[in-house]
């Protein structure tokens, strides 16, 4: 067995003919469970071993056929994005002679039953993808987002192996091109009746030529990174671009359209939950989501409590937002409709829902981590006065068929903010209101590396375990840096080379007006620690300026704004390539906790809430600083005040175990 490389990881690779021995030596099973711990820091699942017991020896017995054993195999292969692992991966020379690999689905399934979703079929009740739609994105994956496929030109395809299969009623259903068109035909599924002509396919596909090369390019191979949202959203709205949905991501997207087009049809309602940590790819799925129905012309609208966000999505699509807002709308609707743009705040659709129900197709409400109690006016000497006596929720759902909440529970920052997952749940019970609950769980963010965000997790206490393997293959940057003058010039460096970078902090400083004078920005952000280095906080635009004109648009997308620092309220919600952290003394470490020093931070909003709603600074902070290290694709830099703080940072990349507290 070769060792793995620090590229694509997998827990095994071999010639077939290896790959055989070790089947018929009953070693495989052990080979990888001992591979899988040492790569996870945990033992597999007892159904995970089983399956690889009875799954690989049965996808031996279609490899002995003699015009295959030129091939390699890979078993149990990480996706580029991860979170995901392929059963099997194939490689050799196609009819062409090209360079060739394909993906295979191991199921042990022997029936299945029709599901109300699309492209998914019932299995013991439970409703799961059809395995030629798993396979397509398997393929995907690697296609879109694998160096071997995007640039050395292997080619890429893929089946199922279905190898206890021969109920006539399932493969039928699995098979039926009115419920799933041309699926099982562009990613074939095999049977256990049909191994002859399983091994005629792979033949085709890869039986002409030697495996290794394949092989090794896809071992060594790396992760191109994703595409970066703002830089996408005008072309996905206006048609030119779709996102490439995957895995759960295109799940939920093909049950929300449905839930919309049922709910066209019959007056149906539906709350759609749908869950993940940073980087999952909750708004690509929300921008796609308003993409389709703005091609439907539903009645729809993409609701986000983050100004920020908001103001960078109006920004975008200044140039055709309004018109496009009236074509889905209707004029004589829009001017009764209290929503001026198809980018708009969650305040906006609760007033809507207040006046009328259903008066949407589709809210797709991003961000919803940051929903209030009540809707509110808030005065600038802090005073709040409640406009409804109805929670903000309930009228969110209320003005809309379909309501598709996207959220990270530990995202919520400011007191106050009650979109939890609990809150939706509870909501749509009291209104008699459909569920239906996904979670996002793969990584688009951090190089891909799921790992790499479960440190973060662990770091800031809500997981027990800081796992490191993001550090040994090499899948993201973290660097905690000793000087802050070293800190900017290494991201300026990056800035050099083309990749986007900003610096962003806790709010540990005060943060002044824009002044008249020749230095308009005041150096607000500065510490004798921090040497030579000083810098003022994102300038003060005001809450009235256009959105071309506003701070957070030009903060976000000018180059030059690398000069100001970004905090939590200008940064959530995007990405850069590199993002340099300056962790403030708000959030500390001491002894065997964190602890919040509210002396420390200068959010006069943030403290009066918290201690007005007596809620806990500390699990807020943790949220914030969650956040700010989670916002490179490539990499990020951090610079911590606190001397202990910085060495708990440090024991955990060594490898120490974490303290959970929440």
């Amino acid at each position: 067995m070769y060792s793995a490389a620090l590229g694509t990881q997998h827990l095994y690779r071999a010639p077939v003919p290896r790959f055989l021995d070790d089947v018929d030596a009953d070693s495989l099973p052990g080979m990888l469970k001992e591979r899988f711990q040492a790569l996870e820091g945990e033992s597999p699942s007892e159904g995970e071993v089983t399956a690889w017991k009875h799954s690989l020896r049965a996808l031996a017995e279609v490899l002995r056929d003699e015009r295959l054993r030129r091939s390699e195999i890979f078993v149990e292969l990480w996706m580029p994005i991860r979170g995901r692992r392929c059963d099997a991966l194939l490689t050799g020379r196609n009819l062409e002679g090209l360079l060739s690999a394909v993906v295979v689905e191991l199921k042990q399934w022997t029936m299945v039953r029709t599901s109300p979703w699309r492209e998914e079929v019932s299995v013991m009740n439970d409703s799961r993808p059809h395995p030629s739609a798993q396979v397509r994105d398997y393929v995907g994956f690697l296609r879109y987002y694998h160096s071997a496929f995007v640039q050395d030109g292997v080619h890429i395809t893929g089946c199922v192996w279905l190898h206890g299969m021969e109920e006539p009623r399932s493969i039928s259903l699995l098979r039926n091109p009115d419920a799933f068109g041309d699926l099982f035909r562009e990613y074939p599924l095999f049977v256990k009746r049909e191994q002859r002509r399983f091994a005629d396919w792979l033949h085709a596909q890869l039986g002409h030529g030697e495996g290794t090369r394949a092989a090794e390019l896809i071992a060594t191979g790396h992760t191109r990174p994703s595409e970066k949202l703002l830089d996408m959203v005008v072309r996905t709205i206006q048609g030119e671009f779709e996102w490439r949905l995957l895995d759960v991501q295109r799940q939920a997207y093909l049950r929300i359209i449905t839930a919309v087009e049922e709910g066209r049809s019959d007056g149906s309602r539906t709350v759609v939950l749908v869950k993940g940590g940073p980087g999952t790819g909750k708004s690509v799925l929300a921008i796609q989501l308003l993409a389709h129905g703005a091609n439907k012309h539903w009645r729809v609208v993409h609701a986000t409590g983050s100004q920020a966000f908001q103001t960078n999505l109006q920004g975008k699509t200044l140039a055709f937002s309004e018109q496009l807002h009236k074509t889905l709308q209707g004029v004589r609707f829009k001017k009764e409709l209290p929503i001026e743009q198809i980018f708009c705040t969650f305040a906006d659709v609760a007033k809507a829902g207040a006046r009328q129900a259903d008066v949407l197709d589709l809210v797709v409400a991003d961000e919803a981590h940051r929903l209030w109690d009540f809707r509110r006016m808030k005065f600038p000497n802090g005073k709040i006065r409640r406009l409804s006596d109805t929670p903000m929720i309930e009228e969110v759902i209320r003005a809309s068929r379909v309501t598709a909440f996207f959220l990270d529970d530990n995202q919520a920052v400011r007191a106050g903010e009650i979109g939890q997952s609990s809150v939706v749940r509870e909501a749509a019970k009291r209104l008699g209101v459909r569920l239906v609950e996904l979670e996002l769980d793969l990584q688009f963010r951090c190089g891909g590396s799921e790992s790499y965000v479960r440190w973060v997790d662990a770091l800031l206490g809500f997981r027990d375990s800081a796992d490191l393997a993001w550090r040994a293959q090499e899948a993201y940057a973290l660097e905690v840096e000793p000087d802050m003058v070293r800190m900017d010039q290494r991201l300026r460096a990056l800035r050099n080379q083309g990749y986007r970078s900003r610096i962003v902090a806790g709010y540990c400083w005060p943060w002044s007006p824009v002044g008249s004078g020749p230095e308009r920005l005041v150096r607000d952000v500065k510490d004798k620690r921090f040497g030579a280095w000083s810098a003022p906080w994102i300038e003060k635009t005001g809450q009235g300026r256009k959105p071309l004109e506003n701070q957070y648009y030009r903060w976000a997308n000018e180059d030059e704004y690398y000069e100001q620092v970004g905090s939590i309220y200008s940064v959530q919600g995007f990405e850069f390539d590199y993002v340099g952290v300056i962790w403030g003394e708000d959030l500390v470490w001491r002894t065997d906790r964190w602890v919040a020093d509210l002396s420390k931070n200068k959010d006069k909003t943030f403290k009066r809430d918290v201690r007005a709603s007596g809620e806990d600074a500390v699990i807020k902070l943790r949220n914030v600083y969650r956040v700010l290290l989670s916002r490179g694709m490539r990499g990020t830099h951090v610079f911590i005040l606190d001397a202990e703080t910085r060495e708990h940072v440090e024991s955990l990349l060594r490898g120490q175990r974490a303290t959970r507290v929440a």
